[in-house]
């Protein structure tokens, strides 16, 4: 933490601040009800920020997945912050020490390591964040050269702010307690790829880890939860690849879907995939 200046170190502990007033917060909608509009609106900001954080922050800023233009990578950035994901250095530093150490010691939110069982999964559905973990080892220089996410990522709660003080403009208390709601939905469904997606699901590829794919948490976090896919190929713009009938199949997945979309109208490129006999050779145990 020595790295850090009381400023950021403040800016960041806002963030596990906040996502516990929206758990506390979504308690409104018991007393408010919710009408149809209510919960559309929280079906919309769920469905919006989670595309923003798979698509963004995780296939393009984090693994560079595919290319895009910066302002798309700027404006998906803020809307990732106003889910209460925090910025874009802290979470591609996070998560990239996932990788570099999955389910070992250093490995930040491993439902294996400091605990297992019961203790190990609610470390990884969001235990870590409220650890000396939450703070990362080093920000990645390419971000933090990056003058926009810079900013971004030092004051990554005013978006989340704004977006409440926006619900309660629209309607009141009850759009209030829906903007809280779908905030605690969407950290807890994010969560789930560091802890249900390392625990139960199908791994047709080989890994050194237990990353799987589960179907349940690929709903959820459109498309997120093919995670062995993403462990046997990190870079891969597509997570929705599995095995059927010794070849290679290919499963929803709305992120890569957004990725193809972006795309036709030239706002992304050099979309990474591997191909089929790089998938099978993996399947098989053989490195590319």
């Amino acid at each position: 933490m020595s790295q850090y200046s009381p400023l950021v170190i403040i800016s960041y502990l806002i963030g596990p601040t906040l996502i516990i007033v929206s758990h506390i917060g979504a308690l409104l909608v018991l007393i408010t009800g919710l009408s149809w509009g209510s919960v559309l609106w929280i079906i919309l900001l769920y469905f919006l920020r989670m595309l923003a954080t798979t698509g963004i922050y995780h296939r393009l800023l984090t693994h560079k997945s595919y290319q895009a233009p910066k302002p798309v990578l700027w404006i998906g950035s803020l809307v990732a912050a106003s889910a209460g994901q925090m910025g874009p250095s802290w979470w591609k530093a996070h998560h990239l020490i996932h990788h570099q150490y999955v389910e070992q010691d250093l490995d930040p939110h491993s439902p294996f390591t400091p605990a297992q069982g019961i203790k190990g999964f609610l470390w990884s559905q969001g235990g870590w964040l409220l650890s000396s973990r939450f703070f990362p080892e080093k920000l990645p220089m390419d971000v933090e050269k990056d003058t926009v996410l810079k900013v971004i990522d030092r004051l990554h709660f005013v978006p989340l702010v704004a977006l409440g003080v926006l619900s309660y403009g629209i309607g009141g208390l009850e759009y209030l307690g829906a903007f809280f709601l779908s905030t605690t939905l969407l950290f807890h469904g994010v969560q789930t790829v560091n802890s249900i997606s390392h625990l139960m699901g199908k791994q047709p590829f080989q890994t050194k880890d237990n990353s799987c794919n589960n179907s349940f948490v690929a709903l959820i976090t459109l498309g997120e939860g093919w995670h062995n896919l993403h462990h046997a190929f990190p870079a891969s713009s597509r997570h929705g690849i599995t095995l059927k009938d010794e070849g290679v199949a290919y499963l929803p997945d709305f992120t890569y879907g957004f990725i193809k979309t972006l795309e036709m109208f030239k706002l992304a490129s050099k979309i990474k995939m591997p191909n089929e006999n790089t998938l099978l050779a993996r399947a098989r145990g053989v490195e590319s």
